[in-house]
C-alpha cells in the first residue's frame, strides 16, 4: 500500500530524472574510458535515445524497474494497479519505439541497469554491434 498522499507521490515522481540518470552517467563514463565516440541524447530522433554511436547505432539505458526487466516475476508484488499499468505501458511503448527505429534503419541496443555491473560484456557488445 502506498503510504504517501497523492500530492506527495506526485512530487516524488516529478523528481525522477529522465536524462543524465546515474545509470546513464555510469555508461557515458564507460564509453569515455574506452574511447568510444558517442553523442549523448541526440536531438531529432524518435524515442529519445540516450546515446548515438556512429550514424545508426542507438543506445537506450533502461532501469530494471521502470522498463520492466523480468516484470512477470515480480508483478504481483506491486502494491497498486496503477504501478502495474505504468510499467506494462512502458514495456509496450518500448516495443513500439524499437520497432519504428529498426524500420528507420537504426541498430537499437538496450542496456539494462543491472548489466552495467559487467562492463567488459557491455563494451564487447557495443563494439560488435557497432562494427557489424
Amino acid at each position: 500500500m502506498d503510504n504517501l498522499t497523492p500530492e506527495q507521490r506526485s512530487y516524488n515522481m516529478s523528481r525522477v530524472r529522465s536524462s543524465n540518470t546515474s545509470l546513464e552517467l555510469r555508461f557515458f563514463k564507460l564509453l569515455k574510458e574506452n574511447r568510444i565516440k558517442h553523442t549523448k541524447h541526440p536531438k531529432g530522433i524518435y524515442g529519445k535515445p540516450d546515446c548515438l554511436i556512429g550514424k545508426k547505432t542507438l543506445i537506450f539505458i533502461d532501469s530494471d524497474f521502470w522498463h520492466g526487466w523480468h516484470y512477470p516475476l515480480w508483478e504481483s508484488r506491486l502494491p497498486k494497479k496503477c504501478w502495474r499499468d505504468k510499467i506494462t505501458g512502458n514495456i509496450a511503448r518500448d516495443k513500439k519505439k524499437f520497432r519504428i527505429l529498426k524500420k528507420q534503419g537504426y541498430k537499437v541496443v538496450r542496456i539494462w541497469g543491472h548489466s552495467l555491473k559487467n562492463t567488459n560484456n557491455i563494451i564487447a557488445k557495443i563494439r560488435s554491434i557497432w562494427k557489424s
